[in-house]
C-alpha cells in the first residue's frame, strides 16, 4: 500500500511538472495588460542617475509599478514597487496609452528633484519634523542627529509620489542611495 501511495505522489508531482500543466499556468502568469515602459534621468551636481519605471499586471487598475534607479556605472542603486491603485498619479490611468503618460509624469525629474537641505527642520524635543502642518516621517533607521546631518550636508535628494497621500524622498549620500522618509501632503 506504501508502494502505491509513493507512486501516486510521484505521479501527480511528475503531473504538476509537465508541459500540459505549464501550459495552463503559462497564460495567467504571462498575461500583462499593463505593460508600459518609461525612462529618464536626474541629473545631479556630481553626475546622474538613469531612472525607469514599468507597470505589469491583468490590467492597469491591477497592475504593480516599478521605479528603478541605477547609478552611472549601471548599478541599480534603489528600487521600489507597489500596486498602481495605492499611487495617486498612477491610480486614474487605466490602459497603456494612460499609464505610459502617468509613468512619464510620476518621474519626471523636473517634479522634486532638490537637496536633503530642503527636507523640514526637526526641532529639539518634537516627534517629526513638520512642513507647514504636514508631518515628515523619517525611516525607523533615521535618528534626528541624522536626519539633521542629512540636511546640513546638502546630498541629491529625490521625492516621488509613493502613495495617495505622500511622497518618499530619497537621498544620495555616502555613494548610496537612502530612503530618509516620507512627507504626507493633502490628497
Amino acid at each position: 500500500m506504501r508502494g502505491i501511495t509513493v507512486a501516486v505522489l510521484a505521479a501527480a508531482g511528475l503531473a504538476a511538472c509537465s508541459p500540459a500543466a505549464e501550459k495552463q499556468r503559462a497564460p495567467a502568469e504571462a498575461a500583462n495588460g499593463c505593460a508600459a515602459h518609461v525612462a529618464t534621468a536626474w541629473r545631479t551636481a556630481g553626475g546622474g542617475f538613469a531612472v525607469s519605471a514599468t507597470t505589469a499586471g491583468v490590467d492597469c487598475a491591477h497592475a504593480t509599478a516599478t521605479l528603478s534607479m541605477r547609478d552611472g556605472e549601471s548599478k541599480e542603486v534603489y528600487t521600489a514597487a507597489a500596486s498602481t491603485a495605492d499611487i495617486m498619479t498612477l491610480a486614474p490611468a487605466h490602459d497603456v496609452d494612460a499609464m505610459q503618460t502617468a509613468l512619464a509624469e510620476w518621474i519626471d525629474p523636473a517634479q522634486d528633484v532638490g537637496s536633503t537641505k530642503d527636507l523640514p527642520a526637526w526641532g529639539a524635543g518634537a516627534e517629526n519634523p513638520l512642513k507647514g502642518e504636514f508631518p515628515f516621517y523619517p525611516e525607523e533607521n533615521v535618528t534626528r542627529d541624522a536626519y539633521e546631518a542629512l540636511r546640513a550636508a546638502n546630498a541629491p535628494m529625490f521625492c516621488y509620489v509613493q502613495g495617495m497621500e505622500s511622497q518618499a524622498c530619497i537621498a544620495w549620500t555616502d555613494g548610496h542611495m537612502i530612503k530618509v522618509g516620507v512627507q504626507t501632503f493633502p490628497g
